[in-house]
């Protein structure tokens, strides 16, 4: 079978992409520049709405079982605790942050897609691409100097900040960069304090977070305002004088092991797709280490495109469908570049009057159960919505566009449709051919009405990435979805 899709990256938004492709019977090749598989930590956070999004690949239990559940944020301005936030209370089947590191995450997303069939092509690296009416064209050098040229009908750029494809298109960071300098080494430190807790420490100007990982050691991530961070290798002595600025008294450095430094610059695309070629992961939106959002949010983007752009190839869906992409996660990409940066600049204050606010005002304010909810949320995802056009929400009613909560009532790869009391007439006339794509479930308890998010009989149609189409619905609302949605090829 010919390649319908090209993936350029293998990182976890193109292991992703590939699996949610491939699983649908679509013929999908993935490329990556690389040699083989990263061995560098870099990401460590999975996030909950990953997690339950893993659960549709089979996917949570094993990376449960290889990481390291945190529950608790605690977060010191001057030695002073102003954040102590717990997670145990979120409504999610993972209320936790997952410790993992993406060498892990790609390893099980690769033994995943191998379940497929489908084998990640290293040493192979994107050079040129353009685009016609019916297909992209694109050359890739292979490791022996070969080059080939291939047409697809689709391409999906994975390929990190640096992206050859976004490159390519032409396609332009938007907004003004905010440089982040960070140093950052995995190591084990002797202290007082819990190793399962998330630790951040802030110091007139001075910021460090420890992150508990595998093998009873830290990631200690050290931040430095724009144009201060030391050059050169990172050496035990940096890291032992941040750590000692940082931490409680008392605290030790033991050793490192990978150490390094890095740059971001916050930002994100002014396109996520031009015709055939779409943008996703880090090709499309550069995120602070601050919060651990980047790797999850790219691997979301893939569960987002992915059952679109499958209906699409396989002549399900109308083109349309695709634009919903873009419409979608770029608000998510903003709202998390803004975020982010606002967290990013809260730890770096240095002025006297700012670090005292923040370190006997933020107490009282943090207190609140409000802002506890709106934080933990945030902090996990579980508050991306597409509800209205502005990447969340903290609204505890349902909408149409919201995350479904109860992931274990919804089918690994279909639509989902929940009937609340008595099954419409016509239902199943109104499904037609479509009926394949489609998972029914009767639902017969008050619980379940109520977390439907309706009060008496009525149709809740979850979409395959676990974001709701239908709330309350009836079957005149399904044909409206579904005319919009699919290519209708009903029985009369």
């Amino acid at each position: 079978m010919s390649t319908e899709v090209l993936i350029i990256g293998a990182g976890p938004t193109g292991l992703t992409m590939a699996i949610e492709l491939a699983k649908r019977d679509v013929a999908v090749r993935i490329v990556d520049a690389a040699s083989a598989p990263t061995s560098q930590t870099r990401a460590l956070g999975v996030q909950p709405r990953t997690l339950e999004l893993f659960e549709r690949l089979g996917l949570a239990e094993p990376a449960v079982e290889g990481g390291v559940p945190v529950t608790q944020f605690r977060l010191f301005s001057e030695n002073k605790q102003f954040l102590d936030l717990g997670l145990s209370g979120l409504e999610t089947p993972h209320p936790y942050l997952l410790m993992l590191p993406q060498p892990a995450v790609e390893e099980l997303l690769g033994r995943r897609l191998k379940d497929y069939g489908v084998m990640v092509e290293r040493g192979v690296e994107l050079t040129m691409l353009s685009q016609g009416v019916s297909d992209v064209e694109a050359a890739m050098r292979h490791s022996d100097g070969t080059v080939e040229r291939v047409r697809v009908p689709w391409l999906i750029g994975c390929d990190g900040a640096h992206s050859t494809v976004r490159h390519q298109l032409g396609v332009s960071f938007v907004g003004a960069a905010f440089e982040e300098n960070f140093a950052v080494a995995d190591g084990r430190v002797d202290w007082p304090l819990s190793y399962d807790v998330f630790y951040s420490f802030l110091n007139k100007g001075n910021f460090v977070a420890y992150f508990p990982m595998p093998g009873g050691l830290h990631r200690i991530t050290i931040a430095y305002p724009p144009g201060q961070a030391p050059t050169g290798d990172l050496t035990f002595e940096e890291v032992q004088k941040a750590v000692a600025l940082c931490s409680p008294s008392g605290t030790r450095l033991v050793k490192i092991d990978e150490a390094g430094r890095f740059q971001i610059n916050q930002r994100k695309v002014e396109r996520h797709s031009v015709d055939r070629v779409f943008l996703a992961g880090d090709a499309a939106h550069v995120h602070s280490v601050v919060g651990g959002q980047g790797m999850n949010t790219g691997i979301q983007d893939a569960f987002n495109l992915g059952w679109k752009l499958a209906a699409v190839v396989q002549g399900r869906a109308r083109a349309s469908l695709l634009d919903t992409y873009a419409a979608e996660r770029s608000p998510v990409a903003h709202r998390l570049v803004k975020g982010t940066r606002r967290a990013t600049r809260m730890t770096l204050l240095r002025n006297p009057v700012a670090t005292a606010a923040r370190r006997n005002l933020a107490p009282h304010i943090t207190a609140r159960p409000a802002v506890r909810r709106i934080l933990s949320r945030a902090l996990t995802q579980l508050d991306v919505s597409y509800r209205d056009g502005t990447g969340g929400t903290n609204d505890e009613r349902l909408a149409v566009g919201d995350r479904f909560p109860d992931i274990e009532l919804l089918h690994p790869s279909k639509h989902t449709l929940l009937i609340f009391g008595t099954e419409p007439p016509g239902l199943h006339d109104t499904l037609g051919d479509l009926a394949d794509l489609i998972s029914i479930r009767h639902m017969t308890d008050g619980r379940a009405h109520l977390r439907g998010g309706i009060g008496g009989d009525g149709l809740v149609l979850v979409r395959p990435d676990d974001y709701i189409a239908i709330l309350g619905g009836d079957v005149a609302d399904l044909r409206e979805y579904l005319d919009t949605t699919y290519v209708p090829r009903r029985n009369t």
